[in-house]
């Protein structure tokens, strides 16, 4: 008779839950980074200290992004709450696009982070082909859609131009931040939204 006898099973061990190093790491290099720009500003920036408060290596920051520009444009860009189209009227639409950056930049030290953003993509050329990128996926391509819309029913004018009502909506917030360091009243992006739609319907 033979015996037979089998093998003892592994002992198996759960893994445990939760991203992975890489992406712990790369969100600390970018909470810190936008700490380094409230705290210090975009002119005082210091990739050494965001580097030892998110306990990361220079060579790794230089190898997730190409510049220190690159970073902070990205790690705001990030932070901002997606928007969702209301599908209600063309006023709440357009306000539904700019509501997540004015809301951010009217929130606690959101102007003067936004203010050092502005100036990092101003000053380096591939962050501010990211921040236009953004700009020209998040705002300007939906806008267009609605306005185009609009023009087709015969509620805006028709000779309307997408730039001008782009400037016309982030034109005030940009001037208002880094310009005269003002911080945002209550109820702005309503406000340059119901401007941009009156202009629209002048002279229908």
């Amino acid at each position: 008779m033979t015996e037979t006898t089998s093998k003892p099973k592994a002992k198996t061990t759960a893994r445990r839950a939760g991203p992975k190093r890489s992406e712990v790491s790369r969100l600390a290099v970018q909470n810190s980074a936008l700490k380094e720009l409230v705290e210090n500003g975009w002119r005082s920036f210091s990739v050494d200290r965001v580097a030892k408060n998110a306990k990361a290596s220079k060579q790794t920051i230089y190898r997730w992004w190409a510049t220190p520009a690159c970073m902070v444009v990205e790690a705001a860009l990030e932070t901002l709450p997606k928007s969702e189209d209301p599908n209600t009227t063309p006023e709440e639409r357009i306000l539904a696009l700019i509501s997540p950056l004015f809301t951010t930049i009217r929130n606690g030290d959101g102007a003067h982070m936004w203010r050092g953003i502005l100036l990092a993509a101003a000053d380096d050329e591939e962050a501010g082909e990211i921040f236009r990128k953004w700009v020209m996926e998040s705002i300007r391509k939906p806008l267009r859609f609605i306005l185009a819309e609009q023009a087709n029913k015969g509620l805006i004018r028709r000779d309307w131009e997408i730039d001008f009502a782009l400037e016309s909506l982030l034109g005030p917030l940009w001037h208002r931040i880094a310009a005269m360091r003002a911080p945002l009243p209550d109820g702005y992006a309503e406000r340059v939204t119901d401007a941009l739609m009156t202009n629209l319907k002048k002279d229908l």
